[in-house]
């Protein structure tokens, strides 16, 4: 028996005639699942991922009964996220084969374990980038492309992923990208406890305007659009520098002081450090890009702008369609990936 009900499902078969043949370990460099054991699972001849709900650490809570309660409850919410995706055909989203749930005994309270069954995937694309012997500019131009689809669907839906980056990007057994995992997105017709938390997603790949609160005077759901635009925007850097936008401002910011209060007197150093790092980034794209690498990184100038007001196509500032859209996006990284195809032949 494993340390946590979660830890406890090798070579069980559940009762929608999955069975569970494999645990599956992080990698090193892993940053998603804290409270989730991943799973293969096989069924008639055919693999999928099964994700684990570890509801244990609730019993290390001060008030274990409110702390499973809420545990359940971004459960059930994330599930009713993934049944809206699957409703309305997002297909650049990950959505699950299944869903349920079994008692593992000798757990007392925390014996129930839910799960959720994903089509699998050949890994994120942390684990491909790190896989490759060469740089493959066609392929990370499709995925972005792939991303910004998944985005736009997503919003259309009127979801906010909230935590895109490289650990929730999936690669499936097509070479094609998804995104998954809305354990921190938030739905603008259904209130969670995300919604309360000024940085749902991962701190590292945050944009850093989300930690101010005077950083725009917009509406607070289109607020968080334009972080999932950011975040798109950050993968660029991922792909061609190695680290995240928020990462590399960071850096660029060490020595500056800050009031990390006044987001209108910060601005400018952040401005000032995003320049740099745009430098950086222009200097690996032209690497590999060659005559692409300014309309690429004007890409992922506009969707990173350290000022969410600024932050998107600027022909739609003004305009009755949303800063946040990604047309312009989807339809410039589908022009790149295939003139980089072209170029190959």
């Amino acid at each position: 028996m494993g340390q946590t009900p979660a830890d406890s499902l090798d070579g069980r078969t559940l009762d929608n005639g999955w069975k569970v043949i494999e645990k599956l370990h992080k990698g090193p460099f892993s940053t998603g699942g804290r409270f989730s054991v991943g799973y293969k699972v096989e069924k008639a001849g055919s693999l999928a991922y099964l994700k684990a709900l570890d509801f244990s650490a609730a019993s290390q809570s001060a008030d274990p009964a409110r702390a499973l309660q809420a545990m359940t409850e971004a459960f059930n919410f994330e599930r009713d996220l993934l049944d809206k995706c699957k409703t309305n055909r997002l297909d650049r989203i990950i959505t699950p084969l299944h869903d349920g749930s079994l008692t593992i005994p000798g757990f007392g309270d925390f014996s129930l374990v839910h799960y959720l069954i994903f089509e699998i995937a050949s890994g994120d694309i942390r684990k491909v980038v790190s896989d490759w012997q060469a740089f493959d500019l066609r392929w990370c131009l499709k995925s972005l492309h792939n991303v910004a689809v998944g985005l736009r669907q997503l919003h259309a839906a009127g979801i906010a992923h909230q935590d895109v980056k490289p650990s929730n990007v999936l690669v499936m057994m097509n070479s094609e990208s998804k995104i998954g995992d809305l354990g921190r997105a938030s739905d603008r017709t259904k209130e969670s406890r995300n919604d309360h938390l000024p940085v749902p997603g991962d701190q590292g790949y945050a944009p850093l305007d989300l930690y101010y609160q005077d950083a725009s005077g917009i509406d607070r759901f289109e607020r968080r659009f334009l972080a999932d635009i950011y975040l798109l925007g950050s993968l660029f850097f991922f792909y061609f520098t190695g680290v995240s936008a928020t990462h590399l401002l960071r850096a660029k910011l060490q020595g500056t002081t800050l009031t990390n209060t006044s987001f209108s007197a910060d601005l400018p150093h952040l401005q000032h450090a995003f320049e740099e790092a745009l430098s950086d980034l222009r200097e690996q794209v032209s690497a590999y890009a060659g005559e692409l690498t300014e309309e690429i990184v004007l890409l992922a100038q506009q969707l990173c702008d350290p000022d969410p007001t600024k932050r998107g196509d600027p022909r739609w500032k003004g305009s009755v369609v949303a800063n946040y859209d990604l047309q312009t996006y989807i339809s410039k990284l589908d022009r790149l990936y295939r003139q980089v195809e072209i170029n190959l032949k």
